[in-house]
């Protein structure tokens, strides 16, 4: 008879303010599911505590990873040990993974976006145009995999936001710019985060 483990693999969400986000309804359903001893759990990070936030992960070798959100997609970068491509070319963390005694920043919006754009819209990306709103590390991600895709036409826009500059600094140098009176839209998305 195998011996009972009562120490359970711990995930969540950091994020400020995280009380609205119900992702953990669906995981913890998921690994209940699965007969996984896994919870995820809601974790409120105020930026100034995200170092310490991630200090406190490392130091758990039961805390398997955690999502990021609002304001931190981006400022998590600095306190990881490795940065995935896709999260490199994006720009922005919205998953990290614990490799061992490693923390791996990945990010999964643009890919999770796609497949519902193909699976549930029935849209296929190469070849449409496309207007994303928002310069956000979730904005980023769904202009980097629309281009990736073949959509010939995306942009981020955020208007009055110096982030949107460098956002759409990086995509002028691989697309194009967008010209509104000659394209016709079959996809626009707007993205906050």
């Amino acid at each position: 008879m195998a011996e009972p483990n009562y120490m359970e693999n711990i995930t969540g969400v950091f994020g400020f303010p995280v009380a609205e986000n119900p992702t953990g309804v669906m995981q913890n359903a998921a690994f209940q599911a699965l007969g996984l001893n896994w919870r995820y759990l809601n974790f409120e990070v105020t930026a100034e505590n995200l170092g310490n936030a991630v200090l406190g992960m490392r130091a758990m070798n039961n805390f398997r990873g955690v999502n990021c959100t609002i304001p931190h997609k981006v400022a998590v970068i600095q306190y990881l040990d490795e940065i995935a491509p896709s999260a490199q070319v994006i720009g922005a963390v919205n998953t990290v993974r614990r490799e061992g005694d490693r923390l791996i920043g990945e990010n999964t919006d643009g890919k999770g976006f796609m497949r519902a754009l193909g699976d549930d819209a029935d849209i296929d990306a190469a070849g449409t145009h496309a207007v994303v709103l928002g310069a956000g590390g979730a904005a980023r991600a769904i202009a980097v995999g629309l281009a990736h895709s073949g959509s010939p036409s995306s942009t981020a826009a955020r208007h009055g936001a110096r982030r949107s500059c460098a956002c759409s600094t990086r995509r002028r140098r691989r697309r194009r710019s967008l010209s509104p009176g000659r394209m016709r839209i079959a996809c626009l998305t707007t993205s906050t985060c």
